[in-house]
């Protein structure tokens, strides 16, 4: 039976309330023919000293590292993960990323769905963007940037942000700890104007877009519909 071989975890989880952690997880283990062992699963979770906690006194992040176990308890060569981290804190959320990468070095596959694209760009090997309930772009990460024209400029400069948001091409412009990053998408033209206008600049670098960017290039209005025109 593949079922036997998958483990899930859903974004909303309505487990035993009364039931101890250590509880759940050896009642989900028995579901499969090779399962971890309750601590081996709870480790991986990190959820080892909630054995003997109760499920409904537990917080929210806790909770999901509790439905994380259950979904890995079973040794499934195939796990799905509806945004894992949702609710956790950041030391939790990057905690359940080195599970992950554990369990994919183990030779086991994942499928994840995420709103969180710093956690894509963290753990897939390939990404899939949808939209309206179509995909509109699939591949690797450094693919679906190198789709995208737009580049981040980034400099110590004495120009006034003001005077840099009125060059064409220029998208944004935020300043970051006394550093100026620019989104743009002629990023050599701005480079240019730059190095020609500020004698003083300094740590001029230019990067692709990262998959923030690229997303929302390519989740844009006009190129949905012209996906769905082609559709």
């Amino acid at each position: 039976d593949a079922r036997r071989h998958i483990g899930v975890m859903l974004q909303d989880a309505n487990l035993p309330a009364t039931l101890r952690v250590g509880e759940l997880i050896r009642l989900t283990s028995s579901w499969y023919p090779s399962p971890r062992s309750v601590l081996e699963s709870a480790e991986l979770a990190g959820v080892a000293d909630l054995l003997e906690r109760p499920y409904g006194k537990l917080s929210g992040g806790q909770q999901r590292r509790v439905q994380f176990a259950l979904a890995l308890c079973g040794r499934p060569q195939l796990l799905f993960l509806d945004e894992p981290t949702v609710g956790m804190d950041i030391e939790a959320r990057q905690k359940l990323w080195s599970a992950i990468r554990h369990l994919v070095a183990e030779g086991n596959g994942v499928v994840l769905t995420t709103h969180y694209l710093e956690e894509a760009e963290a753990l897939a090997d390939r990404v899939c963007d949808m939209a309206r309930g179509r995909v509109i772009s699939e591949g690797s990460d450094d693919a679906l940037r190198a789709r995208v024209a737009m580049k981040r400029v980034r400099c110590t400069t004495q120009l006034p942000i003001e005077i840099i948001e009125a060059w064409p091409g220029v998208v944004e412009v935020v300043q970051e700890h006394g550093r100026v990053n620019i989104a743009t998408e002629q990023a050599e033209a701005v480079a240019r104007r730059l190095l020609a206008l500020d004698a003083e600049l300094a740590d001029l670098e230019i990067r692709a877009a990262g998959l923030a960017e690229a997303f929302t290039e390519l989740t844009r209005d006009d190129n949905v519909a012209s996906l769905q025109e082609a559709a």
